[in-house]
């Protein structure tokens, strides 16, 4: 069997890691999952702004229409 090539090394890397985050969900590890993401995603190195800048990318129509409707 040959070496693999970076590309096909990367794409296992990236099956295995896909793998193992669809076991966590399938069988409900929850508190494992959030731990994993916090772990890896790189939220926990951003600065307060960054974050908040993230959330409203994300999340800022959304409480725009919470607001319109508590009007």
């Amino acid at each position: 069997m040959s070496k693999p090539t970076i590309k096909e090394m990367r794409e296992h890397l990236v099956n295995n890691e896909i793998d193992y985050i669809s076991q966590m969900v399938i069988h409900d590890r929850h508190q494992e999952l959030f731990d994993y993401v916090m772990k890896t995603c790189g939220f926990k190195d951003d600065d307060d702004t960054e974050i908040e800048g993230i959330y409203m990318d994300l999340y800022g129509d959304e409480l725009d229409e919470e607001d319109k409707t508590n009007e």
